[in-house]
């Protein structure tokens, strides 16, 4: 009886015990092989779609630099372009009018000629001395109108070219002259860069270059009697003459064609040497109709030629006569 009990228990027991569910360790190995080797696929998936990223991003912006270098060279060259045709400018064009109105209105009053200068002190560059645009004449001038006919730029300056008319004392008749403004602008403002000066209408092209300028004066060279000579003989044939008949002794020729007469020739400074001289002086000029009188600051650059000298080139807007 007892053994059969036992019987009993011992097939209870092994009937109520639960199977062995447990993978075998094999397989277990094997999957988390699979598992590491997808994470480490998807960090190298990453690292490159970040470097690709990257790449891509300092392509774009190297891209992007180029492409503002070649806007900022288009620009550069369009402005420069635009300068070398004639370009209406609403913003300069009232600028210069009202400059010209001022310049061109003189007194015979005392006190108006000192708001003349105060006036024109505000468009003139900082550096000029009143001494220079303080050309006031004995009669009474007035001031008409003016119409811009070009700009162009010359030895790098900026000219506004304009027609110009006023009238001279008591007389109605209307005299129209042609001058070259030269100026600089910036964010939407203008200065004159030195004082206008005469020119036939013909004269619309500029010639764009640079002059190396030593602002060393030779006083030997500036006393000499060949060198004073030479600036009296070329001011009175270059105010006289056609542009024409300029060109034996000007690369570049210019003329006034008798509009105006050499009244004064001062402060003359010559650099360099005499193979290679810059004269710079003061030109003061007479209307040969209206006897009214401006001055001018010219630059030549001169070289012999033979038994004379050969005007280089011929410059109305450098010359350091600022003081």
């Amino acid at each position: 009886m007892l053994d059969k009990l036992k019987a009993l228990k011992k097939g209870y027991v092994k009937s109520h015990d639960k199977p062995d569910q447990s993978l075998p360790y094999a397989k277990v190995q094997k999957r988390g092989k699979w598992i590491r080797r997808f994470v480490k696929i998807a960090l190298v998936l990453v690292g490159l779609s970040g470097a690709i990223a990257f790449i891509k991003a300092s392509n774009v912006s190297q891209t992007n630099h180029q492409l503002i270098a070649k806007m900022k060279t288009y620009d550069d060259k369009l402005e420069k372009a635009s300068m070398g045709q004639s370009v209406y400018s609403p913003s300069l064009n009232r600028y210069a009018q009202v400059f010209f109105q001022t310049y061109f209105t003189q007194s015979d009053n005392d006190d108006d000629k000192q708001k003349r200068l105060k006036a024109l002190k505000k468009y003139f560059a900082t550096n000029i001395s009143s001494t220079i645009y303080d050309n006031q004449d004995a009669q009474k001038e007035t001031y008409v109108g003016s119409r811009l006919l070009n700009t162009f730029t010359k030895n790098d300056v900026k000219i506004a070219q304009y027609q110009v008319g006023y009238t001279v004392g008591n007389d109605k008749n209307t005299m129209i002259r042609v001058f070259n403004l030269p100026f600089a602008q910036k964010a939407g403002q203008y200065t004159v860069l030195a004082l206008p000066y005469a020119t036939t209408e013909q004269d619309i092209v500029g010639h764009v270059g640079k002059i190396d300028q030593d602002d060393t004066n030779n006083a030997t060279l500036a006393s000499s009697d060949k060198v004073q000579a030479f600036v009296k003989a070329f001011s009175e044939k270059y105010v006289s003459s056609k542009a024409s008949d300029m060109s034996l002794i000007m690369k570049e020729p210019e003329g006034l064609e008798g509009q105006y007469a050499v009244k004064s020739i001062d402060q003359v400074n010559v650099s360099g040497s005499k193979n290679s001289m810059n004269i710079k002086y003061l030109l003061t000029l007479t209307d040969t109709e209206t006897k009214l009188e401006h001055s001018e600051q010219i630059t030549l650059t001169v070289s012999p030629k033979g038994s004379i000298y050969y005007v280089v080139k011929m410059i109305h807007t450098q010359g350091g006569l600022l003081n």
